[in-house]
């Protein structure tokens, strides 16, 4: 008999990879996410272990109304202690990709409601790493953070067994939510068996890209970063029986092969690749995964190389930020940008050697626009360096972001540039005026970058080399220019993956040996969202027993 009945909703939204074009019908613009939720699963373990009957009930956001309600008539019982909702990111970018967009959230936040009015007996708790990303639902409680341990002492609590939760009452627009704070009051790290363990009800595929967490942690702390535990210290990494395990019974139960890691950064240790590459090569298959990347450890560090590539980490995601050094050295990423370069080259170099024996390498590399320093022209030059040496890879813009006070005040771990922008004389503010007299004399063009400058809860910074317009309308030229990085994406990002190989039309040597438009590789396109439907449709209906 289990200690209680949870479930647990897990799913996303899917947003094109350019997040400001436009379209008249823009359902190939955000569709229901083929990813499932690693959140949702890891605490499903943790509490399965513990003698809980936990259920996960994926990709929600493709269920209607009333397959949710039939969902839910024949699975809470006498014993469900609650239903969770487990959530990544806030609203903000889908809700600006139009009319139906803001339908399909309002329909989401609509169902949450009825249900709660379903089964008032049931208590509904929300999980995220940050508080903004649950701010919209109406919960009975927010959990903030790694849950693992925070989970355990809200179940006994609503069981009304001795438990040491602690919940703070924050206030949100005109109420009061409680909230748990699991990175303060509840730390869950280093937590070397952070494993995920699938059920038969999960219903995974062989073609699935599954969520992998090697180690839990960052030793950085970049200035702009707002994740949750960054300056750890020490050995944060799972152990080697742990990842075995999980790795093989994935692949023994349902054929999976291909990872996300969720690692903020996987290359931060030498000791712990070499750890992590042992186990990998006593597999009896190849596992391919992507994932955060240092860059400038990476060229260092080429013993590292042969480890990475044996783990079957060729995919890379690297947060380069700046080639400019004085922009790079001043958020933590120091490393002299010609030295960069040709290292990169040579990691490219390296991992495409098909006559060593390797050949398999995709890249992501993702620069951001405003950071002090940084001129116009230093950061044309290094998105054109890109461009021209890393070709047939994908590429990622973002304009420097800081949360204003509101936002900031929801998130479990500001950013140093979020907390400390006011302190120092690098940063300086712009009024609303003067970013509308700026936008007069040169208009910014396209509908949502106006919409992200005028409207979003973000600092309108200002300092001697740049300003928040001058980054924004920057970007807005590179959107309107054919020959810009921005539209010279060549291939998908390791955190996309699951659009082009969970439904089966692509492999990962697909991913690796082509560019779009090469030998029948394509981008997304209206057939694979169908097809897309049709994979979450057949899962819906496992669900519900209708196969």
């Amino acid at each position: 008999m289990s200690k209680g009945h949870m479930i647990i909703m897990g799913g996303f939204i899917e947003l094109h990879d350019n997040m400001f074009e436009q379209a008249d019908d823009l359902t190939e613009y955000w569709w229901p996410s083929l990813k499932r939720s690693a959140g949702s699963h890891r605490i499903a373990t943790v509490l399965r272990e513990e003698g809980y009957d936990v259920e996960v009930l994926d990709f929600w956001p493709a269920w209607s109304r009333l397959q949710l309600i039939q969902f839910f008539q024949t699975h809470v019982r006498e014993d469900t202690l609650a239903i969770g909702l487990s959530v990544m990111f806030p609203f903000g970018n889908i809700a600006r990709k139009g009319v139906g967009a803001k339908k399909k959230i309002l329909e989401m936040l609509q169902t949450i409601k009825f249900l709660k009015e379903l089964y008032p007996h049931v208590k509904f708790v929300g999980g995220s790493q940050n508080l903004v990303s649950l701010t919209d639902w109406d919960l009975d409680y927010y959990v903030t953070g790694y849950a693992e341990l925070a989970i355990s002492e809200l179940l006994k609590y609503f069981k009304r067994e001795f438990n040491t939760l602690k919940i703070t009452e924050r206030k949100l627009d005109h109420k009061k939510i409680n909230v748990i704070d699991s990175l303060h009051d509840y730390p869950a790290y280093p937590m070397p068996t952070a494993h995920i363990k699938y059920e038969e009800r999960d219903y995974i595929k062989p073609t699935e890209v599954l969520s992998l967490e090697l180690s839990r942690g960052c030793k950085f702390a970049c200035k702009f970063c707002a994740f949750s535990l960054l300056g750890v210290r020490g050995d944060y990494s799972r152990c080697k029986d742990s990842l075995r395990e999980e790795l093989l019974d994935n692949y023994n139960k349902w054929g999976v092969t291909n990872y996300n890691c969720t690692d903020e950064t996987i290359n931060d240790k030498p000791e712990k690749l070499a750890k992590y590459a042992e186990v990998i090569r006593s597999l009896p298959f190849q596992p391919h995964m992507g994932g955060f990347m240092r860059a400038d450890l990476l060229v260092a560090k080429p013993s590292t190389w042969q480890d990475l590539y044996d783990m079957g980490l060729r995919s890379h995601y690297y947060g380069l930020e700046s080639f400019n050094h004085e922009a790079a050295k001043y958020v933590g990423k120091g490393m002299n940008p010609d030295k960069l370069k040709s290292g990169l080259l040579e990691v490219q170099k390296w991992f495409k050697d098909k006559e060593a024996g390797r050949g398999d390498y995709n890249v992501h590399t993702s620069i951001i626009l405003g950071l002090p320093g940084e001129t116009k022209e230093s950061f044309l030059e290094g998105a054109d360096w890109l461009k021209n040496n890393f070709g047939g890879h994908s590429y990622g813009i973002s304009v420097l972001y800081m949360g204003d006070s509101t936002m900031a005040n929801f998130l479990s771990h500001p950013s140093e540039f979020e907390v400390t922008w006011r302190e120092g004389d690098v940063f300086r503010q712009l009024s609303l005026e003067d970013l509308k007299e700026l936008d007069k004399a040169d208009p910014i063009k396209d509908p949502e970058i106006r919409t992200e400058i005028f409207e979003r809860n973000q600092v309108k910074w200002e300092h001697d080399t740049m300003n928040i317009w001058d980054a924004y309308k920057t970007f807005d030229e590179m959107m309107a220019d054919p020959n810009s990085l921005k539209n010279h994406v060549s291939g998908p990002g390791p955190f996309s993956y699951h659009r082009f190989l969970t439904t089966g039309k692509y492999t990962m040597q697909d991913i690796y040996d082509n560019t779009y438009g090469e030998n029948g590789f394509e981008q997304i396109t209206d057939s694979d969202i169908n097809s897309h439907r049709e994979f979450l449709n057949d899962y819906i209906n496992k669900k519900l027993g209708k196969e």
